[in-house]
């Protein structure tokens, strides 16, 4: 009991200090992490499994997206509370002022030339699909086109900005009450929902809640939440990790098995657990990154994989150009009689020059106005 009770009553004490592992204001590995997750979405949608089938491996391209969204819940949980004890409150304003200049200027960029290729080449790609994507509500349930389809995971952080750090800012407390209690009942209910759909389907609000609980755990900010919640118990000192020491190998372990067991080839994959499961292993490996040396920060701090991590963003955003086992461009379907392997080495090197254009003329010059509205006014890992 007496351990029960320290644990409860930290997690409703007032956070006042700073975690060791986190006072720093840039953390390399974590854009390493970055860096593995964009390339397994790029190299699941440029058709890299054909591949590796054979050798009964494949890369679940939604795995990538975890990643990125259990890496945002956690840094930006992380700044407003470093914010919240360094300066006794949260400026709300200036936090969505900073997304703003962080998210906007390279999405807009993206549909803008979405619209000109439309225009020219009849990609029947409808005013209703631009319209979702530049508000930012494309995750809704509607027939998704495939030039913007990854839209909808944008639209899932932009509502988590929306909701949740306004909540966070009222009461912490409360906040934890509200996302503990998502992050525990919503892969119960999908779970449920998928394994036992007659037995809850029998009432009509019942089925209502279930399948709207279903679909946002895919397409909603559920696994953010995740991300959130480590922040949180980390300050609250229910998670400790000590910033030295600990096991060489085990968070490289963590985020193999976490990989291994969201892919729908796993022998013992199930639907929504696979997922839950793996996202939390992902909020352990963030964790154990943070300025230890261990095997995996090594691996995720070597230049390359931390300078993919920096452009991951225009890297998403352009990589949808380029999905399929073929060119959706017209202008350059004359490849498409080229060796599937080389293919995708053309598509690659032709994603990596539009998002380095991409990052250092568009996202780089709205990056130096964002980190004006930072705290300090420093830049963050963020």
């Amino acid at each position: 009991m007496g351990y029960l009770q320290r644990h409860k009553e930290k997690l409703f004490a007032e956070i006042t200090t700073i975690p060791e592992i986190v006072r720093g204001s840039y953390f390399p590995a974590l854009d390493g992490l970055r860096g593995v997750a964009v390339m397994m979405v790029i190299l699941y949608h440029f058709g890299a499994n054909r591949f590796l089938r054979p050798f009964h491996i494949l890369i679940n391209g939604d795995m990538g997206v975890d990643i990125f969204f259990v890496i945002s819940g956690f840094l930006i949980t992380t700044l407003l509370l470093k914010e919240r004890v360094i300066y006794g409150r949260v400026s709300l304003k200036r936090f969505y002022i900073r997304r703003a200049f962080r998210i906007i200027p390279a999405a807009y960029l993206f549909l803008i030339v979405m619209i000109i290729l439309a225009l020219f080449f009849k990609y029947g790609v409808s005013a209703s699909d631009f319209i979702a994507s530049f508000l930012f509500y494309k995750n809704l349930p509607y027939w998704e086109e495939p030039y913007m389809g990854h839209f909808w995971s944008l639209a899932a952080e932009v509502q988590f900005y929306l909701i949740f750090p306004f909540l966070l800012t009222l009461n912490v407390n409360r906040y934890l009450v509200i996302i503990g209690s998502i992050v525990l009942v919503m892969p119960l209910i999908s779970i449920m929902g998928y394994y036992h759909a007659d037995f809850l389907f029998s009432n009509h609000f019942i089925q209502m809640i279930t399948k709207i609980t279903m679909y946002t755990f895919w397409k909603g900010p559920f696994i953010i939440l995740i991300g959130s919640l480590f922040a949180v118990l980390l300050f609250k000192g229910v998670i400790k990790i000590k910033k030295q020491g600990g096991n060489y190998l085990l968070s490289f372990i963590l985020l193999i098995i976490a990989i291994t067991i969201s892919s729908t080839s796993f022998t013992f994959y199930t639907k929504y657990a696979s997922e839950y499961l793996s996202a939390i292993l992902i909020g352990w490996v963030i964790l154990l990154n943070l300025g230890k040396r261990n095997l995996l920060s090594a691996v995720l701090g070597s230049q390359v994989l931390v300078k993919i991590g920096v452009i991951s963003y225009s890297l998403y955003l352009w990589q949808q150009l380029f999905i399929g086992n073929r060119f959706r461009l017209q202008w350059v379907t004359h490849l498409h009689t080229t060796l599937p392997a080389v293919l995708i080495l053309i598509k690659l090197a032709s994603l990596f020059m539009i998002a380095f254009a991409s990052y250092y003329f568009v996202e780089m010059r709205f990056l130096k106005i964002k980190y004006k509205y930072e705290p300090g006014g420093k830049p963050k890992s963020l």
